[in-house]
């Protein structure tokens, strides 16, 4: 029987490979930003990528964004492996059709220009930004699919490695972009990046996951294969979860069109939004830990006491950036913003505080319910998020007093800690179990 120190120590030893692979995984838009900032007309391509590019191509991948956690849960013999891959893979190109449609159509203008009402001078940059990005949703949903049969059959290793491959590939189009900044705008070098980027992690993420597929499922024909709709009643709430859960970033940046001094927004807004995405990285990587460590009777009280130390230290991990100097490395030194991006994204920060600490006990709760199924929880408490958020949109609006990106930051500050505590009141019954298992 392992103490509770012994326990904790698993789950850090399950969850470290996993929060590098988050890190590595949010250092995107940062490096991206940064290389864009020092090419030519910052401000325009900044906006354009971060502002238009970047949410509909998140918003598109949405739908498939949820395999990670599917490909665990679902993936636990071969033969359902191989309905799993499948399902992937049809899902994958609807999705990548839909992304061509918006590209090389009149759709495009009736989604960015009228729908987002984005400013004229950004189109022509959003335009060869999403195509160029047309490979992102069908590399992150191969990719995703691998990675949760890796950390499934105890070979998250493998994800970290990726993320780092992910990363090096992304840089080396970032060099040579920027060597040639004179013949190629920022918004373009960005898109190519990006694509790059998730393409070779998608590629090492089947070398290493088809092999270890073959050799630790179960390959016994006697299992029952999941149905088509157990598959869908597990998958769709996920769906329309992972939408919501990208929509609002896509409405979001139509609401900041919207409000005063837009194209500073969107330009500030990929810098902020990206270092948001590294102080919740270790807490993403709670949700796996948890759903791997519950699966084995006794754990909760470990788990959670885990998750409030990742919790508090991404909280000092913020505060370094509050109280020292490590703001104006990380705004002008690193991010070479202009005097008055750094400070619209400097107060941006200070608007986000509670996000730290309450994501990682936001995926803890999430965990919770997906292991157990329940992932109509999980649906319900992002509408939450999405209602308040929504609230905050329009309060910004109809006032026209502040910058955009100050309501979305104050926005989710407040949606995500309310998100939190419905998760909290869903898991209610099944921490009770847990807690009586611990006993």
């Amino acid at each position: 029987m392992l103490t509770e120190k012994e326990k904790i120590n698993k789950a850090f030893e399950i969850f470290w490979p996993l929060a590098i692979s988050w890190l590595f995984m949010s250092l995107d838009t940062p490096i991206i930003s940064a290389v864009i900032g020092r090419m030519n007309n910052p401000e325009i391509c900044l906006a354009a990528h971060g502002g238009i590019v970047l949410p509909i191509a998140l918003i598109i991948e949405a739908p498939i964004i949820a395999m990670l956690s599917a490909s665990i849960a679902l993936s636990k013999d071969w033969l359902n492996y191989q309905k799993m891959y499948r399902f992937m893979m049809i899902l994958c190109a609807i999705l990548t059709i839909i992304h061509a449609f918006i590209c090389f159509t009149p759709l495009f203008f009736v989604v960015v220009r009228d729908l987002m009402g984005t400013p004229a001078e950004l189109l022509p940059f959003a335009r060869v930004g999403l195509i160029i990005v047309l490979p992102w949703t069908w590399s992150i949903g191969y990719r995703r699919f691998y990675q949760g049969i890796l950390i499934r059959c105890g070979h998250s290793k493998f994800v970290t490695i990726g993320s780092f491959i992910r990363i090096l590939s992304l840089m080396i189009v970032l060099f040579f972009g920027y060597i040639f900044r004179n013949h190629v705008n920022g918004a373009i070098v960005g898109a190519a990046a990006l694509s790059a980027g998730v393409v070779a992690e998608a590629i090492f993420a089947g070398i290493k996951g088809i092999p270890v597929a073959k050799h630790f499922l179960n390959h016994d024909t006697d299992v029952t294969v999941i149905s088509n709709k157990e598959l869908a009643s597990f998958y769709t709430p996920l769906v329309i979860t992972q939408i919501i859960n990208f929509g609002w970033i896509f409405m979001g940046s139509a609401a900041m069109n919207r409000m005063i001094n837009p194209i500073a927004s969107l330009a500030a807004w990929p810098i902020i939004s990206g270092l948001l995405n590294i102080l919740r990285s270790f807490g993403n990587a709670c949700n796996e830990v948890t759903m791997t460590i519950l699966l084995q009777p006794g754990y909760y009280r470990s788990v959670r006491k885990f998750t409030f130390y990742v919790a508090f230290g991404s909280l000092m991990i913020y505060a370094l950036f509050i109280l020292t100097p490590l703001k104006e490395f990380w705004f002008q030194t690193f991010s070479a913003l202009t005097d008055q991006l750094s400070t619209l994204a400097r107060n941006a920060l200070l608007l986000v505080f509670l996000i730290p600490f309450t994501n990682a006990f936001l995926n803890f709760y999430q965990a919770i319910l997906m292991l157990n199924k329940k992932t109509k929880g999980i649906l319900e408490g992002l509408l939450v998020f999405f209602v308040v958020i929504l609230v905050f949109m329009g309060v910004g609006i109809t006032s026209q007093k502040w910058p955009g990106i100050y309501i979305m930051t104050s926005g989710m500050n407040f949606a995500i800690l309310f998100q939190t505590f419905w998760l909290l009141l869903r898991s209610k019954s099944f921490i009770n179990q847990y807690q009586s298992a611990s006993e």
